[in-house]
């Protein structure tokens, strides 16, 4: 597959200085790694990697506002960038579909993070964006030949991605389960599937400082 959904962690920043460092795996094999800082009383940072197998891999980083709505309920709003590689692979001719995609996002996040004498945060976030890109054709598609020449196709896609999680256990080092799903709509080349998975879930640690 090309892509997959990215089990980026839901941080729910809630203060000025407020750092979460999450890291795990993921049901579609790969590993990744999340840190998010809360820079001002009302701004947030936040940079994201995964690696896979198939030499796959995905890089983003965003930066947005967050607030505290009141009993520890936290509302955050994030616009980012994503640049990735992905290697698709089909035994039937056989052949594979690889390249970059970059991806350019909004992402709303909202939940609840434990109280004095609480140990469990939970919540969701709804990432949407506009998905550029860049995919050789090795014979996925149709047979070509054994050395090309090939087409590498330029398409344009909607890309809808939610995902929801649960912390629990600790105070600051919780474990962290992750599911998440992706829908992908393509603009151009229409007839030409794009090769993702639709669902990914995802385990770990997360530690607050």
């Amino acid at each position: 597959m090309v892509y997959h959904p990215m089990t980026t962690d839901v941080p729910l920043i809630s203060e000025k200085n407020d750092l979460r460092v999450d890291a795990g795996i993921s049901a579609v094999p790969s590993v990744h790694a999340t840190i998010s800082y809360g820079l001002t009383k009302s701004v947030a940072i936040q940079g994201f990697g995964s690696i896979g197998t198939d030499d796959r891999y995905y890089l983003q980083a965003a930066t947005g506002f967050y607030k505290n709505t009141g009993n520890n309920r936290i509302f955050e709003l994030y616009g980012g960038f994503g640049y990735g590689y992905g290697d698709a692979y089909k035994d039937a001719n056989p052949g594979n579909l690889r390249g970059d995609y970059q991806l350019y996002f909004g992402q709303v996040n909202y939940g609840k993070i434990a109280a004095e004498g609480s140990h469990m945060d939970m919540g969701f976030g709804i990432k949407a964006g506009y998905l550029h890109s860049n995919l050789r054709d090795m014979n996925y598609y149709e047979w070509v030949s054994e050395e090309g020449p090939f087409i590498t196709f330029h398409d344009d896609s909607m890309l809808i991605e939610p995902v929801g999680f649960i912390r629990i256990v600790g105070e600051k080092l919780k474990f962290s389960v992750k599911l998440g799903g992706t829908w992908i709509y393509k603009f151009t080349n229409a007839g030409k599937s794009f090769p993702y998975s639709y669902l990914n879930i995802g385990i770990g640690i997360n530690y607050r400082l």
